[in-house]
């Protein structure tokens, strides 16, 4: 597991105004992202943060006196690469406004906020919060479009709201530093509760995995031709691990990668038998849907039907 704490910082002795300065500094860096601290709090200033790497997710665990801070349009256009920030609150309490709603957070919400949109916080009681902060293109295709669908505050009755605060809570945990575990892991959990919080949709819901397994097939049949075309490919298309990947065809009768060689053969199997089939030699059909070996072709076109691709177009043009 690519994990370590990058940085562990509490303000101590500082003044109240460096501090403040210092926490804006801190936080700012382990986000990734910009934005305008508020007026500068009277007075001496407490806060603290954590930082941890887990892959490319950074888990940011945080603690700060009230004040606020703002980001604007500009900020969110200036943005080189959009990010989605997870938020468990462990204690005290803030205002924020994002996508035109204002929303109160307090202890035992979670909270979806991302750098596409300007942003206004005020922390109005000592906060203490965990963040999952990571690249959007990390999430799923499905995932994202979720999160344009509903509030940014889970709602409480939901058990992915429950789910997400926990795993949330869990990563940031010190005793979690020497976990054996991989950044996938945690993206496919995060993806699955995510989903899971649209209403009407659980996070096992066999129609969502039909409709993520059909958007997966769809690519395929469009790729085949094309010999890069793999697991690991499709994954980072669509947003997910290779383990998620696997996952959505578990209950079907072949691997990913069999699909993929039966469909392949299929298209081969296709042409052979179309009356200008002999227009083309063996060896190129076989490399136009995908194949980079011609022996490895046949092997495998003859275990699938029974025989070579030779017999298959003498078969078809009425030889013997």
């Amino acid at each position: 597991m690519n994990c370590f704490v990058r940085e562990s910082w509490v303000s101590g002795g500082a003044r109240g105004a460096d501090a403040y300065e210092a926490w804006v500094d801190k936080l700012m860096s382990a986000q990734g992202s910009d934005w305008c601290p508020g007026k500068t709090p009277v007075g001496p200033f407490s806060a603290s943060l954590r930082h941890k790497v887990i892959g490319e997710i950074n888990v940011i665990e945080s603690r700060c006196d009230p004040c606020s801070g703002y980001r604007t349009d500009r900020h969110a256009e200036q943005i080189n690469e959009p990010s989605v920030i997870l938020l468990s609150y462990l204690a005290g309490g803030e205002h924020i406004e994002f996508g035109g709603q204002r929303y109160s957070v307090a202890a035992g919400d979670t909270f979806v906020w991302d750098s596409s949109q300007a942003t206004n916080f005020e922390v109005y009681e000592p906060l203490h919060k965990v963040a999952l902060a990571m690249p959007s293109r990390l999430l799923s295709h499905q995932a994202l479009s979720a999160l344009n669908q509903m509030p940014r505050k889970f709602d409480p009755s939901s058990g992915s709201r429950f789910l997400l605060r926990n795993l949330i809570k869990a990563v940031a945990d010190p005793d979690f530093d020497d976990a054996e575990i991989e950044a996938d892991t945690i993206l496919d959990a995060v993806n699955t509760f995510v989903l899971g919080a649209l209403p009407g949709v659980s996070p096992v819901d066999n129609n969502l995995r039909e409709q993520q397994r059909r958007e997966v097939v769809r690519y395929i049949e469009q790729h085949l031709p094309d010999p890069a075309l793999s697991v690991g490919q499709i994954a980072r298309v669509h947003r997910i691990s290779k383990r998620y990947l696997h996952w959505l065809f578990r209950d079907q009768a072949v691997t990913v990668n069999e699909f993929i060689i039966l469909r392949r053969l299929a298209g081969c199997k296709d042409d052979l038998l179309r009356p200008d089939g002999d227009a083309l030699q063996i060896s190129q059909i076989a490399y136009a849907w995908g194949f980079c070996n011609v022996s490895h072709f046949s092997r495998r076109y003859r275990a699938c039907y029974g025989e070579s691709p030779s017999e298959t177009r003498r078969r078809a043009s009425g030889q013997t």
